[in-house]
């Protein structure tokens, strides 16, 4: 697929400078950027609770260990609610005095 994109000046010298550093042509730093960009906002999307892990390893063509350590490199955990944690606790204690 072809497709043409309008760039500020600002833009295009920030893509080329990516492709210099990366000794990239200006069209494969670009999609270096789209894959990058893909990735954040679906990490975003996995941390604010949108996705599921598995949704995210799915979308981003990894599997769940490849999704968990890029989950990890970004920090991008899910935010856990205080009173889940809490309830979980009093399960998993309850579980270990009924033995």
């Amino acid at each position: 697929m072809v497709l043409s994109v309008r760039l500020e000046k600002k833009e295009e010298a920030r893509l080329a400078f990516l492709a210099r550093k990366h000794h990239l042509n200006k069209s494969d730093g670009l999609k270096a950027l789209m894959r990058r960009g893909f990735t954040m906002y679906q990490l975003d999307d996995y941390k604010a609770g949108i996705l599921s892990l598995g949704k995210l390893a799915e979308n981003l063509d990894l599997s769940i260990l490849e999704a968990m350590n890029l989950v990890a490199t970004y920090n991008a955990h899910p935010e856990i609610p205080e009173d889940y944690l809490v309830e979980s606790a009093e399960t998993a204690r309850s579980l270990f005095l009924k033995k």
